[in-house]
């Protein structure tokens, strides 16, 4: 107001001396607060006298709010600015709903809001939930300035899109099959080439819900590339569980719709016959389909698809999928052609 009125003009001087005052670590020599009530409580004092008490205590709770406002404000900046170098995401809780870092599907973290904890009256929760895991963030930063060596990430039985090449360093995705933002990453890796510069491997990471799992299948598909992996397709050009994630994020059938979508929205009986199918067309027998499915099926299977889980979750400490190891660092989200090639 002081900008375009000559009235408040003589506040500004005052406020802007105490602010000077106070970060030199001095007290106020002004009665700034108080020549601020008066002016504002003077036309009630001549018009309706009983009414200043309460006014002036109203003025006062009224500033308590707004230190306090001002306060989590910064508070927020500041959990917002952390998590967004940490993790691609200003908002750790829902990564998607930042759209100041890179497309991806975000991983849902279980632990109530601030506001849903307030909402249940559990006060202490809210605060203490928030402040964990803002404390998280921070104690993820070394992580962050690391120089990050896929190599140290890989799963058990790692394939490969193209034979391992000596030569070559190594990349390592983080894909949820369903994913729409993995199909496009993938894409992004052809056109650009990056296949052919590095040893590309994955892990292959369904991404959980409340309810189950954000997209119906993933964890079957994710079942089946494991069980692929297990029993690899003796003298294949391209690993047979490389040649289905391919087909799921490039190809589309005969109606026109991408087979990723196909998969998302099939009944698991048709995604099942699907996978099956697809492992025939790919080389194996009616033999090795039927060990492939049964291993899929199995505790060996279930027991790589818990400890890629904790890896994604505790080592590698991404919030965004799909996420790829590549150039001494982590790519959290969708990676630009220009930044692959």
């Amino acid at each position: 107001m002081a900008a375009v009125s000559a009235r408040y003009r003589r506040y500004l001087g005052k406020a802007w001396n105490c602010t000077l005052r106070r970060v030199t670590f001095r007290p106020c020599d002004t009665t700034f607060k108080q020549d601020i009530k008066d002016h504002l409580l003077a036309p009630l004092a001549v018009r309706r006298p009983g009414l200043v008490g309460p006014a002036s205590v109203t003025l006062e709770v009224l500033a308590v709010l707004v230190v306090l406002t001002t306060i989590w404000s910064g508070y927020t900046v500041v959990k917002s600015g952390v998590n967004l170098y940490v993790y691609g995401t200003c908002n750790k809780q829902d990564s998607a709903s930042c759209s100041l870092g890179a497309e991806a599907c975000a991983i849902p973290d279980q632990t109530p809001t601030f506001g849903e904890s307030l909402a249940e009256g559990d006060v202490i929760g809210a605060f203490g939930n928030d402040f964990a895991s803002l404390g998280k963030t921070f104690s993820a930063i070394p992580a962050r300035m690391q120089n990050w060596d896929a190599k140290d990430y890989l799963p058990a039985n790692a394939s490969y899109l193209n034979p391992f090449d000596e030569k070559k360093e190594t990349a390592l995705e983080v894909i949820d099959p369903g994913c729409t933002y993995c199909l496009q990453l993938f894409q992004n890796i052809e056109k650009a080439g990056f296949d052919q510069k590095q040893n590309l491997t994955y892990i292959a990471y369904p991404i959980a819900s409340e309810d189950g799992y954000k997209f119906k299948n993933s964890l079957l598909v994710t079942q089946y590339l494991e069980a692929l992996r297990l029993n690899p397709l003796d003298g294949a050009k391209t690993p047979v569980d490389w040649e289905i994630l391919s087909r799921i994020y490039t190809e589309k059938n005969e109606a026109g719709v991408s087979w990723q979508s196909v998969i998302n929205g099939a009944d698991p009986a048709v995604a099942t016959a699907l996978l099956q199918d697809w492992s025939a067309e790919f080389g194996l027998s009616p033999a090795q389909v039927a060990e492939v499915a049964s291993v899929a099926a199995s505790d060996e299977v279930a027991g790589i698809i818990a400890a890629n889980t904790e890896l994604v979750e505790e080592s590698i400490h991404t919030v965004k999928i799909p996420s790829i190891i590549f150039d001494g660092r982590r790519h959290d989200g969708l990676v630009s052609l220009d930044d692959l090639d």
